[in-house]
């Protein structure tokens, strides 16, 4: 068990700590699940349930990461921001939940 912890350990400085926050993660769920189609501000603000200031910002850090794209496009006569994940947040996106996934696999099995 100690083992798998210290494996769990070293994984985790393979990751990006900057994406470890929950808007984050849920920003590139999302976009993941659209599959590399654009979602508009307003959706994401709507779905994921999220303040205008806490959505604004982690958007701009993920697009500073490079893990999300935007791009401004005319919806009803309205100019709007939509995003999209990337390949680089792809890869991020899948190796973060990989780990987390491991990670509380290998720490479930110690409690029992």
């Amino acid at each position: 068990m100690v083992l798998n912890s210290l494996k769990s350990v070293k994984g985790a400085k393979e990751l990006d700590s900057k994406l470890f926050s929950l808007p984050r993660l849920q920003i590139l769920s999302a976009l993941y699940l659209l599959g590399g189609e654009y979602a508009f501000y307003r959706d994401l603000k709507a779905g994921l349930e999220l303040n205008d200031g806490i959505l604004f910002f982690n958007l701009q850090a993920l697009e500073r990461m490079s893990y999300i794209g935007k791009r401004e496009e005319e919806f009803q006569g309205k100019k709007m921001d939509a995003y999209c994940i990337t390949l680089e947040g792809i890869d991020a996106f899948k190796k973060t939940i990989s780990w987390v996934k491991d990670f509380s696999k290998e720490n479930a099995e110690g409690i029992k």
